[in-house]
């Protein structure tokens, strides 16, 4: 699986945990490392690009498949009350440069691991048009800085979800046109309400099904990924958590490592399959071909 998109559909990948609890276990200097704001830990990725780096290698050594950029408040729009909003696209950059450069410093065993880059709709009462053009500063940082794709985590219904998608789509082009490094956007799926549409989700490479991991409730965790088929589990609040989550997620899978998606189960129960290490290819998604083995 050499792309975050393939890897997506065909396994349930772990991610990291809490990366701003783990970044808030290391001291700070408020003044020196966070610009005199407590609480952009955000702004850690250019003033202490080490600790954040650390911080990605501390979930990849307890197992995470993939690490999220330290990016949820490095938009333009949320740093413009703190007089940093020119400061969007480096931010980025290197919040998606600290998640590699720790991805590429720990063994990946034989697998490859991924970097998603995170934009997280804070709400903001900002026009269309500064909304699509926030968005594309931290995608074109992200994906330069070298994310595997961006996730956009927007709920439907509120009136900002085609600006935000524009932005990013915006922000790839630029950053491909720049970089060659073209990345899959995912909305993020949501948990009630409103669906998003067919025409927006046509727009881009789809949802990623979120699911909470919780290591003090492997049972549930167990029952969502039967259930509610999610390609993506959450890796708890510390990589001590991620670490049981990985030991859990290997005792789930028929092969020892992930589970399959729930599209590949349908074809027949899970252990009556020939070994994952057999498979030619993984069944196509949409015809649901028959498994070839060597």
């Amino acid at each position: 699986m050499r792309t975050l998109r393939a890897a997506l559909s065909q396994r349930v990948l772990l991610t990291d945990g809490s990366l701003h609890r783990e970044l808030e276990t290391r001291s700070l200097d408020i003044e020196r490392d966070l610009a005199g704001h407590r609480d952009l830990l955000e702004y850690l990725s250019l003033t202490r690009f080490d600790r954040v780096v650390d911080a990605h290698r501390a979930f990849l050594d307890a197992g995470a498949d993939v690490v999220r950029t330290n990016s949820l408040r490095a938009s333009p729009l949320t740093l413009k009350p703190f007089g940093l909003a020119e400061d969007a696209f480096i931010l980025n950059y290197k919040s998606a440069e600290a998640a590699a450069e720790a991805i590429d410093s720990v063994a990946g065993n034989g697998r490859r691991r991924f970097v998603l880059g995170v934009i997280r709709d804070d709400g903001w009462d900002a026009a269309p048009g500064d909304i699509e053009a926030a968005v594309a500063v931290q995608t074109e940082g992200l994906v330069a800085g070298g994310a595997d794709g961006v996730i956009l985590d927007v709920l439907p219904g509120i009136g900002r979800i085609q600006a935000i998608l524009n932005g990013a789509l915006r922000g790839r082009a630029a950053a491909a046109d720049g970089y060659g490094a073209p990345a899959p956007i995912y909305l993020q799926a949501p948990s009630g309400g409103r669906a998003i549409g067919p025409d927006t989700l046509a727009r881009c490479e789809g949802l990623l099904q979120y699911q909470p991991g919780h290591s003090d409730r492997l049972d549930a965790l167990s029952n969502a990924i039967a259930d509610k088929n999610p390609n993506l589990v959450g890796g708890g609040a510390s990589p001590a958590d991620t670490e049981i989550l990985d030991t859990h997620l290997r005792h789930l899978a028929e092969d020892g490592f992930r589970p399959a998606r729930a599209w590949i189960a349908e074809n027949g129960a899970i252990d009556e399959l020939a070994p994952v290490s057999a498979w030619r290819r993984f069944p196509d998604q949409t015809s649901k071909s028959t498994l070839e083995t060597v």
